[in-house]
This record gives structure tokens, C-alpha cells and sequence, in this order.
């Protein structure tokens, strides 16, 4: 099943950056969301001063799930895909959507998400990796007491 097919059953995103709340891209989503809600998925995450990018990994990474109405969803996924540098045409994808499950903060399965890891090697791009503090591992990184 393609991205495009599963767009109608999946109502969320997951993010763990800059489109966070408090974060520079915040003001970016182009549709209110019915709730916006603490949650982690596994992934492995790469962070730089400017942004981060996650893979597939082991690690919680700690984020946001943003929901929104099923017919918001085919604006919300273009304009993050331009965001995010995933789907235009003539340019090499920077960042590649994909489906992760999502959790929140107890650990209960909250359902799927469209989120966005990185399309290449994030060493070979100036991050370097984060590594967990506790449990879980988010971006901007906590710093050091």
C-alpha cells in the first residue's frame, strides 16, 4: 500500500522538531489541529543546531502527535512534504514520509502517523547523533547541567 493510499486512514502527524510547539516552524501548519498531544515513536534521532532528523531506530523519541479532520489531511501532508523537501518534483527528497506507530506518555499505543525521516546518511550531513537521557531522546537537546 502507497503513502497515497493509507492517506485517508491515518489523521496524524508526528513531529519532533521544528514543527513543534514553541518551535521556529510552529506557525507553518497550514490547518488547526483537533488536539496536539505529548507522544514518543522508535526511531534513532540526529540533531544540529538548526534541525534534527530521525531514522529507524531503537531509542523513544519524544515528540508531538498533531490530529487533524480527514479531509484537512491532503493539505496538511502537501505542505509539510514542501516543508520538509518530500515529494517535489525534479528534487531529491531531503526528508522521506513515512508511517510509525505512535505512543503516548504511558506507553499506550495511540494509533499510526505519518512522520518524516531523513532520506540520507545525517552523519555524512553535519548531525551527529543524540543520545538518550533516560528513557527517551529529543531534539532541542537538554543541556548539560
Amino acid at each position: 500500500m502507497g503513502v497515497e493510499d493509507t492517506a485517508i486512514s491515518i489523521d496524524a502527524i508526528f513531529v519532533y522538531g521544528t514543527l513543534k510547539r514553541g518551535q521556529c516552524r510552529e506557525a507553518m501548519w497550514p490547518r488547526e489541529p483537533i488536539a496536539i498531544e505529548e507522544a514518543w515513536v522508535w526511531g534513532r534521532l540526529y540533531g544540529r543546531s538548526d534541525y534534527p532528523a530521525m531514522k529507524a531506530g531503537a531509542d523513544r523519541v519524544r515528540g508531538e502527535r498533531w490530529r487533524f479532520p480527514a479531509e484537512a489531511m491532503p493539505e496538511v501532508l502537501a505542505v509539510l512534504d514542501e516543508i520538509e523537501g518530500t515529494n517535489q518534483l525534479g528534487q531529491p527528497d531531503l526528508y522521506c514520509r513515512v508511517v510509525v506507530d505512535v505512543r503516548d506518555a504511558r506507553s499506550a499505543f495511540v494509533g499510526p502517523a505519518y512522520t518524516y525521516h531523513y532520506a540520507t546518511d545525517p552523519l555524512g550531513d553535519g548531525f551527529h547523533r543524540i543520545e538518550p537521557q533516560g528513557a527517551e531522546v529529543a531534539w532541542p537537546e537538554a543541556s548539560p547541567d
